[in-house]
Parts: structure tokens; sequence; C-alpha cells
């Protein structure tokens, strides 16, 4: 029987795949937002496309009467004064409280603190907009957006031409360690070794791999390191290193879906990363000097 009056809204707290009853594969990322049809049982029924699977209730967040913000600048987030962490472009984070100049919000991950609203856009509202309309209002309204998309994208071009990412306090490291030379030899081996192989969402191999299936393969069942197993979640295990700074080893992640980190990669050096290609659908090597991964470049982290 269901719980809502309404249709609800509800995001993804990590990525998820379903199978339906037919035996296909439906796949939710991290932040994605979905309707919530009722809830049964088992967990949540949503709808995506034209097909309705039933979800385990703690992969998504309810977010009916919270508004959604998405992080367009870098920017941190706080809690009692203190940096808790990076905000990745483009992740989304649900309001809690306003604080004038800052929000209380809620990361996908769970992370609560504040968050400037300078370095935010708006982009869902469970508020019920007014019927009727001052249209020299909305006219200032317009220009004013003109302008700020025109600064937005100013900003944007600054950001992606920077050869360093900015680390923030909590995470800055003024000197990284050197890589364990012989183990990144190892990795990289390792990687090449599956050149070809099938990409496949969710596998960590046994017929192939997703790209941080790849990477957890490699560097926790074959060389003991304990990556977690999302690309997400990756970004943020082991020393934080500049993009001048890589070193054969060290892993590379991407913002390919507009919602924070969504990708990685190993590099092997020379501009060099094997990573499995979900557009190429196999393990390959590509080039950070390539437009799509330069201009979606986030961050790297030094895990040997």
């Amino acid at each position: 029987m269901s719980l809502f009056g309404l249709k609800d809204t509800g995001v993804f707290v990590n990525e998820h795949v379903q199978t339906t009853y037919s035996g296909n594969q439906i796949e939710f990322a991290a932040g994605e937002k979905v309707e919530i049809i009722e809830k049964s049982d088992n967990g949540y029924i949503v709808s995506k496309g034209k097909a309705k699977v039933t979800v385990p209730t703690e992969k998504v967040e309810i977010v009916n009467g919270k508004d959604i913000f998405k992080v367009t600048k870098n920017t941190s987030i706080k809690k009692d004064g203190e940096v808790v962490r990076n905000l990745f472009i483009g992740e989304e984070l649900t309001l809690e409280e306003e604080k004038g100049e800052t929000i209380v919000a809620k990361c996908s991950d769970g992370t609560i603190g504040e968050v400037s609203k300078d370095s935010l856009d708006l982009v869902f509202t469970a508020k019920k907009q007014p019927e009727a309309v001052n249209v020299s209002n909305v006219k200032k309204a317009e220009t004013t957006n003109v302008v700020n998309a025109e600064l937005l994208k100013k900003e944007e071009e600054e950001i992606k031409k920077a050869a360093i990412t900015k680390i923030d306090k909590a995470t800055q490291v003024k000197t990284a360690h050197a890589v364990n030379s012989s183990a990144a030899n190892v990795a990289i081996d390792s990687a090449m070794n599956k050149l070809g192989s099938r990409y496949i969402y969710g596998a960590t191999g046994n017929g192939g791999y997703d790209c941080s299936g790849l990477v957890y393969s490699v560097y926790r069942n074959e060389l003991g390191v304990n990556v977690p197993r999302s690309s997400r979640e990756q970004s943020r295990y082991g020393q934080q290193v500049s993009k001048s700074d890589l070193q054969k080893g060290d892993l590379i992640f991407f913002n390919t879906a507009g919602r924070g980190v969504s990708h990685v990669g190993i590099y092997m050096g020379d501009g060099d990363f094997v990573h499995a290609s979900s557009g190429q659908r196999k393990v390959m090597v590509s080039n950070l000097g390539e437009n799509y991964y330069s201009s979606r470049y986030v961050n790297a982290t030094r895990v040997l």
C-alpha cells in the first residue's frame, strides 16, 4: 500500500543497478533524481523511462519539500567553521536550512554542513510558485540571469584552464610522497593485461569491468590496497595529488555525467591512462590531452 498521497521525488545516494522481472538491467547514477510511485514491502517503486522497478529504501533519499542545489564553482562544505571536504562541480545538495549567505546542505554521501550560496545554483524547488507575476520583475530577473550565466561561463573556463586541482586545507599536502614504483608497474601491467575486456556495469572481473571495478580488481584484489568500490569514494581515498605531480599508478578522476566524479582511470605516464570505457564498451588506453578528458578532469589520488 502506498504511503504517499502524491508522487514523490527521490535522489539515489550512490550508484545502483536494478534487474527487472524480464531480466533487463536499469542503471541509476549517484545523485540521480527519480519519481517514486509508491512504497512496497520490499522498497520504493520508482519509474525510469517506461520501466518500473523496486529499489531498496536505503538507496534513495526522499527530497520532496526540500530544494536541491547544484555546485557551480569550486567550494567546500564546512561544519562548525571547519572544512569537511571539497565539493565537486555538478554535485547536487539537498537544502536543510537557510542561513543568510550560506545554506545548511546535505550531500548524497550523507555529509551535512554549510555551503556558500554564491557557489550554488537552485535546480529544484519544492516551493509553490505564485500565480501572479510582475512583468517588470521578470524582465529584471532575465537580465540578471544573463549576466550571471556569462560570469559563470567565464569562471568555468578559468577552472578548466587551471593546471592544478584546488585542494582545501582539510586535504592539502605540501609535498606528496613518492609513489611505490614497483607496485605501480604491477598495477599498470595488470590493467594492461585486461585491455579489450568488456565494459560491464557493476563488474570487477569474471567477464568484464566497469571503471571503478577495474581499479578495485587491480588495487584491492591483486595488490591488497583497500580502495573503496565506487569512483566517487575512490576519489577521496589516499593522498590528493595535483595534476602537475601525477606519477605512474596514481588514480585520476573525471566528471563525465555532470554530477561530480563518475569515472576513474589508472595513470601510466606521459598523459596516458588505462580505464574501462563505458562509451567504447571495453578496457582501453586514452590520453589526458584529449579534449573530452581534459575538460572533465576533477582530481587525482595516490594510493601506492
